[in-house]
C-alpha cells in the first residue's frame, strides 16, 4: 500500500483522525484479501480527508475487484494531483497502459437515455449513454430508468476497439453476444504496481497547522516578577520592592491578515503566600508574525497593581502603561497554535506618591483561530 500525508488547512483534528483510523483499517483488510471491504473504507477516509495516498490504495482495491474502469480513474486521479513527480505516478501510469490494453471500451447507451447504469452489480458513476472499460469475460449490464429496467448480458472476449451496447426499456433480458478481435492480452510488466510493504503504512497523517482568520481569541498561563521603584523621599514606600505574581493573560480580537491582529489583552494576577498582592491591567495592542513561528507586538495599557512587602503598603492608582510582546509558536494546531513568551512591560505612575511597576510576565499559552 502506498503511504502519504493526510493534509489540509481547513480540515478538523477528529476528521484527520477518523480518515487515518479508517485508512488503516482499508490497508489491513487489503491485505487480508477482503477488497471489497479495503474499497468502502478507503472511499469513506477519502471522504472524511482526502489525500492522494488515499485514492492510490483505492485504485489498487478497485483493480483487485475486476473494477477496470474505477481503477484507471483512480490511478489518472492520483497522477493529475500529485504530478508527474509524484512518489508513485511512474506505478500507476504503468497500471493504467496495462489495465486499457486488457480491456474493451463498451459504449453504453439507454432509450431512453439518462439512466443509471450497473455492470456486474457495480453501480457506475455517470448515467448513460457513456462508455466504460469491461475485462474479458461475462458481464451482465442493467439500467434503470425512473420508472423502467431493463438489462443485457455481454460476452467479453480480449482486447479490442469501442464497441456499442444499447439497452431499450422494453428490450427482452435475452444475452448478447458482443465479440471484438481477438488480440492476445499482453503480459503483466514486472514493474507493475505493488503493495508497500505492510510497516510503511500506518504513519500518522500531517495535518496542516491553521493560519489566523477573522475572529482570534487566546488564553495563557504567566509567571510574572515585577519591580515597583521607590515613591518620594520621605513617603513610607520611598525604598521600592520585588515581587512575582501568578494570572493569566488573555486576548480577543481580529485579523486583518494571516500575519496581523488588532487585539485587546488583560493581564491578571495575584501574588503568593495569601498576601493582599494583585496586578490588573489591559488595553487594546497588534500583534504581527514574523516568519512562520515569531509574533511580535505591543499593547497600550491601563490599570493598577499593588502588594504589601514588610508591612508596608506598594503600588499605584490607575495609570497608564505600555507591554510588548515577543513570542514563540511552539505547537501548531489545525484551530490554532500552542506558544511560549515574554511581554515585557511598565505602568508610569506620580512618584510623589505611587510605585512606577516594571513587570515581565512568561507566559504560556494557546491562540485560538
Amino acid at each position: 500500500m502506498a503511504v502519504g500525508v493526510l493534509a489540509s488547512r481547513d480540515a478538523r483534528a477528529d476528521d484527520v483522525e477518523a480518515a487515518r483510523k479508517d485508512f488503516a483499517e482499508g490497508v489491513r483488510l487489503y491485505q487480508k484479501g477482503d477488497y471489497e471491504g479495503a474499497r468502502r473504507l478507503f472511499k469513506k477516509a477519502d471522504a472524511e480527508h482526502h489525500a492522494p495516498a488515499i485514492i492510490y490504495n483505492l485504485a489498487f482495491a478497485e483493480e483487485r475487484l475486476s473494477h477496470v474502469q474505477a481503477a484507471v480513474d483512480a490511478y489518472e486521479a492520483y497522477v493529475a494531483e500529485v504530478g508527474a513527480s509524484g512518489e508513485f505516478s511512474s506505478a500507476a501510469a504503468m497500471a493504467i497502459v496495462q489495465l486499457k490494453a486488457r480491456s474493451t471500451r463498451v459504449r453504453i447507451d439507454t432509450k431512453p437515455p439518462g439512466a443509471r447504469l450497473f455492470v456486474d452489480g457495480f453501480a457506475l458513476t455517470e448515467p448513460a449513454p457513456t462508455t466504460y472499460l469491461l475485462p474479458a469475460g461475462h458481464h451482465v449490464v442493467v439500467a434503470q430508468g425512473e420508472s423502467w429496467r431493463g438489462s443485457e448480458d455481454v460476452e467479453v472476449r480480449g482486447a479490442g476497439d469501442v464497441i456499442s451496447l444499447v439497452i431499450k426499456s422494453d428490450t427482452p433480458d435475452e444475452p448478447v453476444a458482443v465479440v471484438p478481435p481477438a488480440v492476445p492480452a499482453p503480459k503483466e510488466s514486472p514493474i507493475a504496481p505493488a503493495p508497500v510493504p505492510p510497516d510503511r503504512v500506518p504513519e500518522t497523517p500531517a495535518v496542516e497547522p491553521a493560519l489566523p482568520s477573522g475572529f482570534v481569541w487566546g488564553a495563557a498561563f504567566a509567571l510574572a516578577p515585577y519591580r515597583l521603584l521607590g515613591a518620594a523621599p520621605g513617603t513610607t514606600n520611598a525604598d521600592g520592592t520585588t515581587q512575582v505574581v501568578a494570572g493569566g493573560i488573555f486576548e480577543v480580537g481580529h485579523a486583518v491578515t494571516d500575519r496581523f491582529e488588532f487585539l485587546a489583552r488583560g493581564f491578571l494576577a495575584l501574588g503568593p503566600d495569601g498576601k493582599p498582592s494583585y496586578a490588573a491591567m489591559g488595553g487594546p495592542g497588534i500583534s504581527l508574525r514574523v516568519g512562520s513561528a515569531f509574533w511580535f507586538g505591543a499593547t497600550f495599557l491601563g490599570g493598577q497593581l499593588e502588594t504589601i512587602s514588610r508591612d508596608v503598603r506598594y503600588g499605584t492608582d490607575l495609570v497608564f502603561g505600555a507591554m510588548a510582546e515577543a513570542t514563540l509558536v511552539v505547537i501548531g494546531t489545525p484551530s490554532g497554535q500552542w506558544t511560549a513568551g515574554i511581554q515585557p512591560g511598565l505602568l508610569l505612575t506620580d512618584k510623589g506618591r505611587d510605585n512606577t511597576a516594571f513587570f515581565l510576565p512568561f507566559s504560556f499559552g494557546y491562540r485560538a483561530f
